[in-house]
């Protein structure tokens, strides 16, 4: 996806079937001592395998992408859990997981000051769909649901959740700030990501203000 002068690109992987065996020796070969801190205190299999994956995966896309061994990549993260590269300026990254599949992007000779944001859902019947569309989505938004075909109203409530997740995942802004994402296109690109069935996602591309 082009952003500016620069370029954003997306992977994503399925870790539903890995076993907990699998995931423990991924994470013994590819975790630092800082991650590996964080992995040990997450207590849920899937939510274990889904870590350890997406920063498998995010290092394997910045080596390829920068030309280093993925073990020589170094990601931080910021107060609000954000996480970047260290050493890399033009670079961008972001992470999503849901149901056992992680998806990552990376942004590459980007313009200062742009960020990228990606977020991925299963596609199912949220619980207060509608008192969360009246809090959260914008009256056009809200329209474009009350005109969904019959089964066709969750992945489009989803689709436009996705939206507006990875634009505050870009800001680094959370969730709270959910009401405030513009609608889709103002001040952001966006681009919605082919995924496995039963999932809907995209990346968010915000350039600098």
């Amino acid at each position: 996806m082009p952003a500016g002068s620069g370029l954003v690109r997306a992977w994503w992987a399925d870790g539903r079937g890995l076993s907990a065996r699998a995931v423990a020796e991924l994470a013994a070969a590819v975790l630092p001592p800082r991650e590996r801190l964080r992995y040990d205190a997450v207590s849920d299999p899937r939510g274990r395998a889904e870590f350890v994956l997406a920063r498998f995966l995010l290092r394997s896309a910045l080596g390829r992408t920068l030309g280093r061994p993925p073990g020589r990549v170094r990601l931080a993260a910021d107060r609000a859990g954000r996480p970047w590269v260290a050493g890399a300026p033009g670079v961008d990254v972001s992470i999503a997981h849901a149901a056992g599949l992680v998806a990552v992007a990376v942004g590459t000779g980007l313009a200062p000051g742009t960020r990228i944001g990606v977020d991925i859902e299963a596609v199912r019947t949220v619980p207060g769909a509608g008192e969360l569309a009246l809090r959260l989505f914008s009256p056009a938004e809200r329209a474009r649901l009350a005109t969904a075909a019959d089964g066709a109203g969750d992945r489009l409530w989803l689709d436009v959740w996705t939206r507006r997740e990875a634009y505050v995942k870009a800001l680094g802004t959370g969730v709270r700030a959910l009401a405030r994402a513009p609608d889709q296109d103002v001040g952001h690109l966006w681009h919605p990501l082919r995924l496995p069935r039963g999932f809907t996602g995209g990346l968010v591309v915000v350039p600098p203000a």
